[in-house]
């Protein structure tokens, strides 16, 4: 029996904590350059407001249409975006903020959510271009492992494919967009593009469900499994696909952890959605032979 496995990329494979910080540094940097504020300062400014955001973080997260797609806790690159929606709320009766804000619109940004999402791809541009793929330790060891063991990888990725593959090939992994790879790579997967309002409720949050691309993506893959690191953008679907008796639903729902997982996914297990917690890759080949096992 081949396992096929729809696996998320970045902070599954790869490490994102040094790349994320590299992220918050360029935010805090760019908008100093545009406040006229010292820059030490400005980081120690953005620092606190990571820190105030992650406070209260049901109220904060990556809004790319104004809602919430996934929540500041449940991913350091959602930082940015965060802070982003914290200024706008203290800008009123905070002078620094404010200054801040006033800045960055009066250079030309929409609002502080497109100045985040211009920080964003411009620093993780500049990031990849001078340093190597931060894939984890035993990636490739751990891509073919699961090859031997009967599975199809499948990596899926909001990014673009080609940039994915380039990852994987320079860390000597065979990858492509075509059957015939070690790794086959589906891109712009669009995980966080919400239309409408269905949600579920997790742990006291309301976690959007009505995301028509990765929903395509998902039937046209119709995995076993579906890992992801980031449960909104990653498993809340699929696991209503699942509890609906969708035919292209995974059976099996994997969250690879990190210590940023935050607490109110783990000790609900999603909601009891997430069958099994991973802490590396290679830990999935052991359910690949569990599942081959049972036919």
């Amino acid at each position: 029996m081949t396992v096929r496995i729809l696996s998320d990329f970045d902070g599954v494979w790869t490490d994102q904590a040094t790349e994320a910080e590299h992220v918050k540094a360029y935010q805090s940097a760019e908008a100093a350059r545009l406040a006229g504020v010292d820059p030490v300062e400005a980081a120690r400014d953005f620092a606190g407001y990571v820190a105030s955001v992650l406070r209260t973080p049901e109220r904060f997260g990556w809004t790319p249409d104004g809602r919430i797609t996934a929540y500041a806790d449940e991913d350091p690159f959602c930082h940015p975006n965060s802070v982003a929606g914290w200024i706008e709320s203290i800008a009123a009766s905070d002078v620094r903020a404010a200054l801040y804000r006033d800045a960055i619109v009066g250079a030309g940004y929409a609002n502080l959510t497109a100045f985040s999402d211009h920080c964003f791809h411009h620093a993780c541009g500049t990031y990849r271009e001078a340093h190597p793929p931060a894939l984890v330790p035993g990636a490739g060891e751990a891509f073919q492992a699961l090859h031997d063991a009967g599975a199809e990888v499948v990596v899926v990725s909001n990014s673009h494919a080609d940039k994915v593959v380039g990852w994987l090939r320079h860390a000597g992994i065979d990858a492509g967009e075509d059957q015939g790879h070690l790794v086959r790579v589906h891109g712009d997967a669009g995980k966080w593009h919400v239309e409408g309002d269905d949600a579920i409720e997790v742990a006291g949050r309301r976690v959007l469900v009505d995301r028509p691309r990765y929903r395509a993506v998902i039937e046209d893959e119709d995995p076993d499994v579906v890992v992801g690191d980031v449960f909104s953008l990653d498993l809340a679907l699929p696991s209503v696909m699942r509890t609906n008796g969708a035919g292209c639903a995974p059976h099996l729902l994997a969250l690879r952890r990190h210590p940023h997982t935050p607490d109110w996914i783990l000790d609900s297990q999603g909601g009891g959605a997430i069958d099994v917690v991973l802490d590396h890759v290679r830990d999935l080949v052991l359910v690949v032979r569990e599942l081959a096992a049972q036919g």
